[in-house]
């Protein structure tokens, strides 16, 4: 096979951008050079990459099997040429996702230290639930993401990073808020606002009640965290939340933690990536100091 690292490079730009004419200019390239690039590289492997829908191509099976592997020789592609202009490998453009919960207590500070580390490193940021993450993961627009929930994906690489947890939480109003212990049936009586189907807590929450409770009497759902404090803080209703969320209201007592003794809301987060992309040294240096931020 005589397929380039021109083309995989606008195959991986089409697959990203879904969209031959963004990938074109994206690559400074015209549309029937884009066009007969790409025809000659499915030519070259004997099979179509996309499905064409209109104008919008989506990555069929055959494209989906390449696009981590294409990611992967063009990311060793570019260590090569930077190894040999002499600069540092750790360099370029790293694409990173973060569930909420993260990216509003630890992604500033990482932010702030690859900054300060790895001046030549730009860190493109994504902030969503676990789901959709992982989504972008497998799609190969992201290069890594730190998630919320454990992941059973066979594609996935996880690597625990640190522990949380979880607490149920209410305003110091609500009648539990006066409880030294508080059950399951009790938790089953009141109504409830929740981050949304897809996140990590959700998860983590679901899975601890699994089998133990009837259906929630859920009122409200949100992904955004301000909201759902504000709600707990004028609303009876009780939620499921990380401590780190909850920390400055805890503290300022507007809102309570209830001992659950029932329930164990202990998680980890973790670091995720497409396992076929291989090791690339801007994430290996991104879990570094992601480490170095809990001490």
């Amino acid at each position: 096979m005589n397929f380039t690292l021109k083309q995989l490079r606008l195959f991986v730009s089409v697959a990203e951008n879904g969209s031959l004419s963004r990938a074109a200019e994206q690559l400074a390239m015209t549309q029937s050079a884009a066009t007969m690039s790409l025809q000659e590289l499915e030519r070259q492997l004997n099979h179509s990459l996309f499905d064409r829908v209109g104008r919008r191509l989506s990555l069929n099976a055959w494209g989906q099997w390449l696009l981590p592997r294409a990611q992967k020789m063009l990311a060793e592609s570019y260590l090569i040429e930077q190894g040999f202009k002499g600069q540092s490998p750790i360099a370029g453009r790293l694409r990173l996702g973060a569930s909420r919960t993260i990216a509003d207590h630890w992604i500033p500070g990482l932010i702030e230290q690859v900054a300060r580390r790895y001046p030549q490193l730009d860190l493109g940021l994504a902030v969503d639930n676990t789901h959709r993450l992982l989504q972008q993961l497998y799609q190969g627009r992201l290069e890594m993401a730190l998630i919320e929930a454990h992941a059973q994906e066979k594609w996935l690489r996880l690597e625990p990073w640190c522990r949380d947890e979880l607490v149920i939480v209410c305003q110091r109003e609500h009648p539990l808020a006066r409880e030294s212990e508080v059950s399951l049936q009790q938790l089953a009586e009141c109504e409830w606002v929740l981050r949304e189907s897809g996140s990590g807590t959700r998860d983590t929450f679901e899975q601890a009640l699994a089998g133990r409770l009837g259906p929630l009497r859920i009122r409200q759902e949100y992904p955004h965290l301000p909201t759902i404090k504000r709600l707990l803080q004028s609303r009876p209703w009780l939620s499921c939340m990380s401590r780190l969320s909850v920390a400055d209201e805890l503290a300022a007592g507007s809102l309570v933690a209830l001992p659950v003794p029932a329930l164990s809301l202990s998680r980890f987060f973790y670091f995720a990536w497409h396992k076929d992309r291989g090791d690339h040294p801007a994430r290996l240096a991104l879990i570094e100091l992601a480490r170095e931020l809990l001490q």
